[in-house]
């Protein structure tokens, strides 16, 4: 979704199509995640409300939040319907040079990720880190996941 907006060197400004619709839509230069954000909310209105009810519980994760729904919007988030051991997922990248698993180690999700491993990752009130891998998983697990 985010490859599909464009930046229009002449008018200085970011512009994106919606696919339904037809229309074009777009954003002054430097908001080009405010267009993602507005395209994330038409194309997939439950994946936009559960990123924002995520960010409304923990403000600290916006910009982990908006990268993991990115993640999610692009097919990078492969989850396991039989966990491997305690690898929940596998999940791409943000350079698309590697994987990296997400799994469920004592009672908190962790990532192979220099983000989660270096202590940098934000946390949240439960003491649990949240990586923009992590989070792609649950936001996947939220509204993607087919629960019977």
């Amino acid at each position: 979704m985010l490859d599909q907006i464009t930046y229009n060197r002449t008018d200085k400004r970011y512009e994106w199509t919606d696919p339904q619709s037809g229309e074009i839509l777009t954003a002054p230069s430097k908001q080009k995640h405010m267009l993602f954000k507005t395209a994330v909310a038409m194309l997939d209105p439950d994946l936009y409300q559960v990123a924002v009810n995520m960010i409304d519980q923990h403000p600290q994760l916006e910009r982990v939040v908006w990268k993991a729904v990115e993640l999610v919007t692009e097919n990078r988030v492969d989850v396991f319907d039989i966990p491997t051991g305690n690898i929940l997922a596998m999940v791409d990248s943000s350079d698309g040079y590697g994987r990296y698993a997400v799994s469920f180690d004592d009672g908190y999700h962790t990532c192979q990720c220099e983000h989660w491993t270096s202590f940098s990752a934000p946390l949240i009130e439960s003491g649990a880190r949240v990586c923009k891998h992590v989070a792609a998983v649950w936001l996947w697990q939220m509204t993607r996941q087919d629960n019977f």
